[in-house]
C-alpha cells in the first residue's frame, strides 16, 4: 500500500541551500521526463530489461542495522528475486555502522568492494574524495525515478556533491524523545488553564525538565541524554547557537564560544543530575535502553532504530515527542543512502536493483522492519511505517519534525572528529568535577586539527571516512 506523496510548500523550495544547486537542476529534469561475521544471505533474480547481457549476474549488497533491519534487507533481495530470477543479490550484513565502515574499507583496500553498499551521509566526503562511488542520478533518472516531491529533500541534499546525487537516500531518521506512557502524563506538565504539550507543537525545555523531575521517584530516573555531539548539536541550535563554526563546511567545533556557554550549561545541569539521570556507574551495570525497557527510566533520546527492540516488550507502552526547545524547535537526522561502487562490473544490473530498493515497494519493505524512517515519502506515509496498532502511536512525529531537521556535517574528517572527541564529550556529561574552561577549548582544538588535516590536499583518505 502506498500513499500519494505530499508536495513541499513553495516557501520551503525557495529556501533550499546553495550546496544543493546542482541537485535541484537534476530534480527539475527528473520531474519532467547480523554482525560482520554473519553468513551471507542471497536471493536469485533475473537480469532486468535494461541489462545488456542476459547472462546470470551476482550483485554483492553490503548493509548494516539491527536484527529486524538486517532481516528486511534480506527480504528485499528475496522480493527482487520474484521479478528478476536471473540476478543473485548477496546481502552482506553488519550489525552497526562502525563495523560496516571498517569492513568496507578492507574490501576497497583489497580491491574487492561490493557492487552496492549502505553508507552514512557523514562518510560521503571521504567516499567521493577516494573516488569510491559513482553518481546515481542519471542512472536512476533513466529508470523512471522521480526525485522531486517523492523523497525527503534533506536526504537528497545530504547525498549531493559535485553537482550530482552521489548515493540514493534510503533513510532520514530524526532524533526524538522516547517516553514511557505509564510514567509521563503530558497534562500534568501545565496548569489547568494551559494547553499541554503535543507531538505536533512540541514542548519547551522547562516542560522537559519538569517531566524528568516528576518521573524521578521510587527508583525511577526521569531522563537520559546520550553524551554525543549529535545530542548537543540540535539543542545548541535550538538555543540560537551552534557547536560548529560553519554548518556546511565546519573547520572546528565551537563549544568554547561564549554564545554556546549558557545553553551548554543548561543542558549539562540537567544531564549530570544524579537524581534525574542514571550515573555512569549505574549505566555500567544496566544500560539506558534496558532501563527504559524495564520501566526504571522515563525518557531517552534516540532514533527510529530503537523501535524494533522496544516493541519486543509487550508491557512497555511508549511514544515519541520532538526534542525539547530551548528557543525554537530543532533536531538532527541520521541519513543513510545506497551507494554504487565505482568499481562494479555490473552497473546496469546494480542500478536496476537500486531503483527497486529506493522505490515505493522496496522502501515499504524496509519501513515494515520498524527501525527505518524511509526517505521515500510514499513509504513514510504508508501503513507499513505508521502501524497505528503498535507503539509508538505517534509515529507521524518522525515525519513532522523533519521540517526542523538538519543533517550532520558531511566533510572529510567528521567521523574522526566524532570518534576522537568522544572521550572529552563523555567527561562533559560524567566527570565528577566539571572544568569547562579547560575541557571545552581542548575539544575545539582536537576537532580543528582533525578537520584541517582532512582538508589538506596531501592528506590521504581516512579509513574512518569510509575508505
Amino acid at each position: 500500500m502506498s500513499v500519494r506523496a505530499r508536495r513541499m510548500p513553495r516557501r520551503a523550495r525557495r529556501a533550499l541551500p546553495i550546496v544543493a544547486t546542482g541537485l535541484l537542476c537534476l530534480v527539475a529534469t527528473a520531474c519532467t521526463g547480523g554482525s560482520a561475521d554473519e553468513p551471507r544471505a542471497s536471493a536469485s533474480a533475473s537480469a532486468s530489461s535494461s541489462a545488456v547481457s542476459p547472462e546470470p549476474v551476482t550483485l554483492r549488497f553490503s548493509v548494516y542495522g539491527g536484527p529486524e533491519v538486517r532481516k528486511a534487507y534480506r527480504q528485499l533481495a528475496v522480493d527482487y528475486h520474484l521479478d528478476h530470477p536471473e540476478v543473485t543479490v548477496e546481502v552482506e550484513a553488519s550489525g552497526d555502522v562502525v563495523t560496516a565502515r571498517d569492513r568496507l574499507h578492507r574490501h576497497f583496500a583489497a580491491q574487492d568492494p561490493p557492487d552496492l553498499f549502505l553508507a552514512d551521509q557523514t562518510d560521503l566526503a571521504g567516499l567521493v574524495a577516494g573516488d569510491r562511488v559513482q553518481p546515481v542520478d542519471e542512472l536512476l533518472e533513466k529508470r523512471g525515478v522521480q526525485f522531486g516531491d517523492n523523497y525527503q529533500r534533506l536526504g537528497l541534499e545530504a547525498f549531493a556533491a559535485d553537482s550530482a546525487l552521489q548515493c540514493m537516500p534510503n533513510e532520514v531518521s530524526p532524533y526524538v524523545v522516547f517516553y514511557n506512557k505509564r510514567l509521563l502524563v503530558p497534562r500534568n506538565l501545565v496548569g489547568p488553564e494551559d494547553e499541554p504539550p503535543t507531538p505536533e507543537k512540541g514542548w519547551k525545555w522547562e516542560q522537559f525538565e519538569l517531566a524528568a523531575r516528576q518521573m524521578s521517584t521510587n527508583g525511577v530516573r526521569g531522563l537520559y541524554l546520550p553524551p554525543r555531539l549529535s545530542t548537543l548539536m540540535p539543542l545548541m541550535r535550538s538555543a540560537g547557537a551552534d557547536i560548529v563554526d560553519d554548518p556546511r563546511k565546519p573547520t572546528t567545533l565551537t563549544l568554547a564560544d561564549d554564545a554556546n556557554r549558557e545553553a551548554l550549561e543548561q543542558v549539562l545541569t540537567l544531564a549530570r543530575d544524579p537524581n534525574l539521570t542514571p550515573t555512569a556507574r549505574q549505566l555500567s551495570k544496566e544500560d539506558a535502553l534496558t532501563r527504559f525497557e524495564n520501566g526504571s527510566l522515563g525518557m531517552l533520546v534516540g532514533t527510529r532504530d530503537l523501535v524494533p527492540r522496544l516493541r519486543q516488550n509487550p508491557d512497555l507502552h511508549f511514544d515519541v515527542y520532538p526534542l525539547p526547545s530551548l528557543g525554537q524547535a530543532r533536531t538532527v537526522a541520521d541519513v543513510t543512502g545506497y551507494c554504487l561502487s565505482k568499481d562494479t562490473a555490473h552497473v546496469e544490473q546494480a542500478a536496476d536493483f537500486l531503483a527497486y530498493a529506493a522505490g515505493p515497494k522496496g522502501s515499504e519493505t524496509m519501513a515494515a522492519s520498524g527501525g527505518v524512517v524511509p526517505a521515500n515519502l510514499a513509504a513514510l506515509h504508508s501503513a507499513q511505517f505508521l502501524e497505528p496498532t503498535q507503539f509508538p502511536r505517534q509515529g507521524a512525529v518522525f515525519d513532522e519534525v523533519m521540517r526542523r531537521a538538519d543533517s550532520l556535517p558531511s566533510v572529510a574528517g567528521w567521523p574522526s572528529v566524532v570518534t576522537q572527541t568522544q572521550p572529552y564529550v563523555d567527561r562533559l556529561f560524567t566527570a565528577p568535577v566539571l572544568d569547562l574552561d579547560t575541557l571545552l577549548p581542548k575539544v575545539d582544538q582536537v576537532s580543528a586539527e582533525i578537520l584541517a588535516a582532512a582538508a589538506s590536499p596531501s592528506a590521504s583518505p581516512s579509513p574512518s571516512a569510509g575508505d
